[in-house]
């Protein structure tokens, strides 16, 4: 997993590439959250477009921070969510917690 930060409009937008599957990936991405938290950045966009696989490791690194940047009065909102990643948040009925948007821009501009 690769993460690519970038900042725009006080927003954080995180752009993850290959696969969320836990492991050292959980640290450098929570490690990640805290860097941004640490800075006065509680929202963040996870831009996932570029995500081709994640399992229930993964499902609990999004929840983890997610739960992370709420304690901080923050948020973290998905976009560019791909069919296969949708079913999966579907299945787990995460689709009910994770505020999911079609662009990453349609996502900033939801804060």
């Amino acid at each position: 997993m690769k993460i690519s930060t970038r900042i725009e409009d006080s927003v954080a937008v995180l752009e993850i590439s290959g696969s969320i599957m836990g492991g050292s990936d959980a640290q450098k991405f929570r490690d990640e959250i805290y860097d941004l938290a640490e800075k006065g950045i509680v929202n963040v966009v996870c831009d996932l477009s570029k995500v081709d696989r994640m399992n229930s490791s993964g499902l609990g690194i999004l929840i983890s921070n997610y739960t992370t940047l709420k304690n901080k009065g923050g948020n973290l909102k998905l976009a560019n969510v791909n069919k296969l990643m949708e079913g999966i948040l579907v299945m787990t009925k995460l689709d009910t917690i994770f505020e999911n948007y079609e662009t990453v821009e349609q996502a900033i501009h939801s804060f």
